[in-house]
């Protein structure tokens, strides 16, 4: 028995040979019906991804901003500059997608410190400012957000 016969032979070919056209694949019904149930998932989970992805730049933009003012501070407890641009947390102002960052003005530290931050929210990204200001002599922290009803803010213009 030649090679090409047995594997004729076999139940398995017997099986795909046997077979009339049009016993295999899919129905057009059914594909159809596939493609209509994931076009009503897509649309109903797509707005759902937008908002996480929205809320996570906010969490990103916000973290960040905490972490540079802590770092300022270790810095002045260190003896060490505390100017903004020397915080390396605040190195790279478009770290942070959707935003750019730079020194906020506050009351209690001097201009241009690393005390006060402001991440400033690209026009058309649906994200709002946020801004940062810790005062070196107690520590207390004031957080603000642009417009509360945009992802990462809370009522009362807080985060």
């Amino acid at each position: 028995m030649t090679l090409l016969q047995s594997y004729i032979a076999k139940p398995s070919t017997q099986k795909v040979l046997g077979r009339r056209p049009g016993e295999q694949g899919f129905s057009l019904i059914e594909l159809v019906v596939v493609i209509a149930v994931l076009a009503i998932l897509s649309a109903v989970a797509i707005p759902a991804f937008v908002g996480v992805q929205a809320n996570g730049k906010a969490s990103a933009v916000k973290n960040g901003l905490a972490n540079g003012v802590k770092e300022c501070a270790v810095r002045a407890s260190d003896d060490k500059s505390t100017a903004f641009a020397d915080a390396q947390s605040f190195a790279s102002v478009t770290a942070f997608s959707g935003f750019s960052l730079a020194a906020h003005r506050t009351t209690k530290a001097p201009a241009g410190s690393c005390f006060g931050a402001k991440a400033t929210a690209t026009l058309g990204s649906g994200l709002t400012d946020f801004t940062i200001e810790m005062d070196p002599a107690d520590g207390t922290m004031l957080k603000t957000c642009g417009n509360p009803s945009l992802p990462g803010c809370k009522p009362g213009s807080v985060w």
